[in-house]
């Protein structure tokens, strides 16, 4: 009867590791949703409003999410005015993220060139640069959906199988 704990045990961590992972690939898709959300609505802010950038991030603060104390911890940097450029204050607020970890490299390259890319321009190159990265992300947003829907079936099946393995293997 223990022995037989122990395989399900066993088979139930596996499963719990490939749920993680797949997990780990909508949190991915879901951030780069919300980056591709706060793009468009900068896009739309500096156009119609034409709002400072401090009233900006404090408004997309209040949305939330997974960036929610980003957006709040970039309008504190800027409200404090301590001399450094707004691109590297973007780059130590991005390492605070606890789920920044799910991004690629890819994901978070494009990321750190919208914060050297934002603010620095006149108004009109600056909605242009935004439509880029908006095409830009639109794009890698698409790659990731279609790396879910290949991945995830193979994690689970592969943890449920392995999990399945070793509990044989034990017994």
């Amino acid at each position: 009867m223990l022995k037989l704990f122990g395989a399900c045990l066993v088979v139930c961590g596996c499963s719990g590791l490939g749920w993680y992972a797949v997990m780990g690939y909508a949190t991915r898709i879901h951030m780069l949703g919300e980056v591709e959300q706060a793009l468009y609505f900068l896009y739309g802010e500096i156009e119609y409003s034409g709002s400072d950038m401090i009233e900006l991030l404090d408004k997309l603060s209040l949305r939330g999410g997974y960036f929610g104390s980003f957006w709040s911890g970039m309008a504190e940097c800027l409200q404090k005015c301590d001399g450094q450029r707004f691109s590297e204050h973007w780059q130590q607020e991005i390492k605070k993220i606890p789920e920044i970890r799910n991004l690629k490299e890819e994901d978070l390259g494009l990321f750190l060139e919208v914060g050297e890319n934002l603010g620095n321009m006149d108004r009109y190159t600056q909605l242009h640069t935004l439509e880029i990265f908006q095409e830009r992300l639109h794009s890698i947003t698409g790659q990731a959906r279609a790396e879910y829907r290949e991945k995830a079936k193979v994690s689970m099946v592969v943890s449920v199988t392995a999990g399945c393995l070793l509990a044989l293997l034990l017994i």
